[in-house]
């Protein structure tokens, strides 16, 4: 082998920049996906629990244990807020367990196996527990209704009802956004596998 020839295999062995550079571009991304997925699983579970020391502390207050429908009616409502948070919290916990800068092929595994668990949460547990939540809500109307003039309990059920529709359209943007975030997590592990 001529100096040449041992120069110019020398020079075919060097990383490719762009490709280095691509690699890092990922990388960086994957990171800030996997920031903005504990970001959003520690702002759900902050609002429930909020939601949680809201209803129970009304329901303290005002002595809701004496009529066993509107027992129920907030015991539903808190305890599909609790589970909530429960199943929020265990997710948060295994997703903040998986290293992103281990093995690559280790590391898609475990990202697919935590956004498999999260679709059967987000399309499960998710109506589950809000129709809990709703239900307990109605269970509950007979009892305001009772206690309060025609105006405001007209008043509760109109904004009683617009309320549960923004959460509703607040959780399916949640779920959408969260989906798309853990889709191009996936996807960018598998780039990288692919260079």
């Amino acid at each position: 082998m001529t100096d040449f020839e041992r120069i110019q295999s020398l020079w075919n062995q060097q990383p490719d920049a762009s490709q280095s550079e691509t690699a890092m571009t990922i990388m960086t991304r994957a990171e800030t996906d996997s920031k903005r997925l504990l970001a959003t699983h520690r702002g759900t579970m902050v609002t429930l629990s909020a939601t949680v020391l809201i209803l129970a502390g009304y329901f303290w207050t005002y002595g809701t244990t004496s009529n066993r429908t509107v027992l129920v009616g907030s015991l539903l409502m808190v305890v599909s807020l609790l589970l909530r948070i429960g199943v929020e919290y265990v997710s948060y916990r295994r997703f903040a367990r998986i290293k992103l800068n281990t093995d690559l092929r280790t590391c898609l595994e475990q990202i697919s196996a935590f956004h498999r668990v999260r679709q059967q949460i987000q399309f499960v547990v998710t109506p589950l527990s809000f129709g809990s939540y709703v239900w307990g809500f109605i269970l509950l109307l007979p009892y305001i209704k009772a206690g309060v003039s025609e105006g405001f309990y007209l008043y509760i059920i109109f904004s009683g009802t617009l309320f549960l529709l923004l959460i509703g359209v607040v959780i399916y943007r949640q779920i959408r956004g969260e989906m798309r975030l853990l889709a191009q997590l996936k996807a960018s592990y598998a780039t990288l596998l692919e260079n």
